[in-house]
């Protein structure tokens, strides 16, 4: 299950100020042709960031006895590998957006649930906002992790709850806030933690600082 999120937000203030942008500029008055002159320097092209998921909790629910810590920090940290190869894929890496249907993102869903997951890419993603910004800034990321284990004690499904903030630089020097949170539950799949089920939420602008 998934809740629908406010990406849509960004994209009708960006188109608002370029359609404003272009008003003001076809009724200002005719200027001059100007002189010949050394073509313009480029635009730089926009920052690459990098992602950093903070792992804050790792829990364990055995079937039975109790688990060591140790034993879960090789698990957690593959999850947590996880989550930022998949969140710098749907949010801060433009290389990866690929016109709007993040690729990347589909690794690291369980194949059953990879269908449903394009359904609901405007959820999982920037999504069509990706048209209009140029780079995503992460603040943080922070990742809470609860296993279940089976019976001989090893990590079996997880439960993992994932918050991110970051800022989306669209037009000409608008900066607009994100924020998202997720959901997942995983299980090891083909020797990797793939997402199983989810239930996601997340927004642009002002209400997602709320």
């Amino acid at each position: 299950m998934t809740r629908a999120s406010r990406w849509t937000l960004l994209v009708v203030v960006v188109v608002l100020l370029a359609a404003g942008g272009v008003w003001l500029w076809a009724r200002s008055p005719a200027a001059p042709s100007p002189s010949v002159g050394p073509s313009p320097t480029p635009s730089p092209s926009p920052p690459a960031y990098a992602l950093d998921v903070t792992l804050r909790r790792v829990k364990a629910v055995p079937v039975r006895g109790e688990v060591k810590a140790r034993k879960l920090r090789a698990p957690a940290e593959e999850v947590r590998q996880t989550f930022t190869d998949l969140y710098a894929a749907a949010f801060v890496d433009p290389a990866r957006w690929q016109g709007g249907e993040f690729p990347g993102i589909f690794e690291h869903f369980a194949p059953a649930a990879r269908e449903e997951a394009r359904q609901h890419l405007d959820d999982l993603t920037l999504g069509r906002a990706a048209a209009h910004v140029s780079a995503v800034r992460p603040e943080w990321a922070r990742l809470d992790v609860r296993f279940l284990l089976g019976p001989a004690r090893v990590p079996v499904a997880a439960q993992a709850s994932m918050r991110f903030a970051a800022t989306a630089f669209a037009g000409d020097g608008v900066e607009v806030p994100i924020r998202h949170r997720g959901e997942y539950v995983l299980e090891r799949l083909e020797g990797r933690w793939l997402v199983t089920s989810y239930h996601v939420d997340g927004g642009f602008g002002p209400e997602a600082l709320r």
